[in-house]
């Protein structure tokens, strides 16, 4: 695992770092600087879970280098176990491969640098210096960028051979420059340590690709970039600034040849110096990104670098070799929890069905208990009783219902029945389920109901390890998605009864015409339609063979479904049947109206079709998202809930959610 690290401003004091203080440390080239600093060369993941960092220095002399026995690293502020080791000849060093960039455009040959040093063979200089210092286990490429760019030498570890191809170079043609970078890119591959080590005069001339693309290939390679510019100005080495700086390197900008010897040699010197360092991971961190700051001695200087690191997880079974004074420690319990145990599972989810279980049997018992007591008593009077002969034939409570014709199901809706009245739902929930069409008694749905909730409370809560998120998610999804379904049901029925109601009408007003009366022009429309419309007028004409007036009954009809349009038609047949008149001419321009009006309401519903899509999507996937986070990944929704900033986001959502749902609404509803 390697990543393009920076190397940023550290401000910091590494808790146990041993009096080593990481202080204003920025990001270093390889080439020379006027004072010692430290350089994030690059880190990895290790199969046992260690983090293996790259770690140098730039600005060293030849004298000095970076004592492996003073090298302090904390991760997130807290010290941990460390050991680092010069790179060269390293059992973990990784592989370390430089590629040197030469610009052999003809400007390099004709100009000269201030020191009177033709531009070329300065630059010859100072990449054989390069070649002189470097490592021996550090393969060293050349690539060359004229009219064309070409890759001269492959990495190879024998230096001599590509400093014999480097003395032999002429120059000659345009600048090829972004195309160089992009062929080094790919030339040095994706693992180990990698470098670029540019010496160009100029801007790019004549390049395929444009300076993104060049930015865009550093970026994504992850390969360190210096540069050393002969150009005379700043503005033709700005582009080169960028790329160096996307490749967490440095552009150095000068006209001397003295200079850019030294900065190679520099380079070569900083390679030779750096060390491997073996960081054990705490598996309280690992598999997550926190900053590694690195501490160091010099010679006589302290340095350091610092980065945010993805650290490597833990191996199967975890790490054994991290020591206890690591961190705040936990509090671990001489004996293993309860909720450890293998058992544990299976007899909690037994003792909630027991208890479910114990509490329905009682709630049963009681309620079957009070019937055949209230049962002994009548049998008790009814011989003094003048119906005592008929009381046998008449049930005592209803024999039938949705939930079966058992005892414990009666007794469970005569428990929920009571409930229902003594809070005061049983007019509304009816109301709601008659108008659904849902074949069931306002007690049989609180049953269901209240099932649904705990089924799902129980579901979520097994799938997601007992967590309390979970659980409570499942009780308020199983409170919510009966009552949204009952909605819907409500809202789809009595939008087919209004596209139903053009032809009933005009098959009413036929049957008028034919000389039939209104029940029986409604009895014939019972007979020939079906859906709501039919199960309504058939209810209607019930009550009216019961002694309420027709009108009455379509009139409750019309309110049961919520109907403006049959309301109105109601209306037409009580003004009709006081002042007289044409009723079947009327209904019949009325059911003309309402068609040409329904067709006008679909043309409307077709063309609101992707904004009632969009608010259906918009509204639903935050709470499938929190959903699919608390059974899979709670740990990121208990950050919300256990933090004040977390309880303020969850809220200020929640109340964009319910206005933007509310506003989404309005816009895709339009009134015909």
């Amino acid at each position: 695992m390697h990543g393009r690290w920076s190397t940023r401003a550290v401000a910091r004091v590494g808790a146990g770092v041993a009096a080593l203080a990481v202080v204003g440390l920025s990001a270093s080239p390889a080439f020379a600087a006027t004072d010692v600093s430290g350089q994030w060369v690059g880190s990895s993941a290790q199969p046992d879970g260690h983090l293996s960092v790259v770690f140098g220095a730039t600005g060293l002399s030849a004298k000095d280098s970076i004592d492996p026995a003073s090298v302090q690293v904390t991760i997130d502020g807290q010290a941990v176990p460390s050991t680092a080791t010069p790179i060269t000849g390293s059992a973990n060093a990784p592989t370390r491969t430089t590629l040197l960039v030469m610009d052999v455009s003809g400007s390099m040959a004709a100009g000269k640098t201030a020191d009177g040093v033709v531009r070329l063979a300065a630059a010859k200089q100072a990449a054989t210096t390069y070649l002189a210092a470097v490592p021996d286990d550090i393969k060293v490429g050349l690539v060359t960028f004229g009219d064309t760019a070409q890759v001269v030498v492959e990495p190879t570890l024998d230096h001599r051979a590509v400093a014999r191809t480097v003395s032999g170079l002429t120059a000659t043609g345009s600048t090829r420059l972004y195309d160089a970078v992009i062929l080094a890119d790919r030339t040095l591959g994706t693992t180990g340590v990698r470098n670029q080590l540019i010496i160009s005069d100029g801007k790019d001339e004549g390049s395929t690709v444009g300076a993104a693309a060049a930015i865009t290939s550093v970026t994504s390679s992850k390969v360190l970039v210096d540069a050393v510019s002969l150009a005379a100005t700043t503005a033709e080495s700005t582009t080169l600034s960028l790329i160096t700086r996307a490749g967490n390197g440095k552009t150095v900008l000068t006209d001397q040849a003295s200079t850019l010897t030294s900065s190679f040699a520099a380079a070569a010197q900083a390679q030779a110096s750096q060390v491997v360092i073996d960081v054990t991971v705490p598996a309280s961190v690992a598999g997550t990104t926190k900053t590694v700051v690195v501490g160091a001695k010099a010679g006589a200087q302290i340095i350091g670098a610092d980065a945010a690191v993805f650290l490597p997880a833990a191996p199967t079974g975890g790490p054994t070799d991290a020591p206890a004074s690591y961190g705040p420690q936990p509090v671990a319990s001489t004996t293993p929890g309860i909720t450890t145990r293998s058992w544990f599972l299976p007899v909690a989810v037994g003792a909630v069905a027991v208890g479910l279980f114990g509490l329905l049997a009682v709630a049963f018992l009681s309620t079957d208990r009070e019937n055949q007591t209230t049962g002994r008593v009548r049998r008790r009077l009814s011989r003094y009783s003048l119906t005592s002969r008929n009381e046998s034939a008449a049930p005592a409570v209803p024999t039938s219902g949705a939930l079966g014709q058992s005892q414990v199901a009666r007794s469970a809706v005569e428990l929920a029945g009571r409930v229902v009245q003594r809070g005061d739902l049983d007019t509304g929930l009816g109301a709601k389920l008659e108008a659904a069409g849902v074949p069931l008694r306002p007690a049989e749905w609180m049953i269901i109901h209240v099932g649904i909730a705990i089924g799902t409370a129980l579901v979520l809560t097994l799938l997601s390890g007992f967590s309390p998120l979970a659980t409570i998610l499942g009780l308020v999804l199983g409170l919510t998605v009966p009552y949204v379904y009952l909605a819907f049901k409500e809202t789809r029925r009595k939008s087919r009864f209004a596209q139903q109601l053009p032809d009933t009408l005009q098959l009413i007003a036929g049957s008028l015409a034919a000389g039939y009366s209104l029940p029986q022009a409604v009895d014939t429309v019972v007979r020939e339609s079906d859906g709501p419309m039919a199960a309504e007028l058939n209810r209607a004409l019930v009550e009216a063979r019961l002694g309420v007036p027709m009108e009455d009954a379509l009139d409750t009809a019309a309110r049961r479904m919520d109907s403006v349009d049959f309301a109105w038609v109601v209306m037409a047949i009580r003004i009709q049947r006081e002042v007289g008149g044409n009723l079947a001419e009327v209904l019949t321009n009325v059911a003309a109206t309402m068609r040409e009006r329904e067709r006008l309401r679909r043309q409307v519903s077709v063309l609101s079709a992707e904004g009632r899509l969009s608010a259906i999507i918009l509204g639903a996937l935050p709470l499938l998202f929190v959903t699919y986070l608390v059974l899979v990944r709670p740990e990121y929704i208990s950050v919300l809930i256990t933090s004040p900033i977390g309880i303020v986001m969850i809220v200020v959502g929640v109340v964009l959610l319910i206005g933007g749902s509310f506003w989404l609404r309005k816009v895709v509803t339009v009134e015909v």
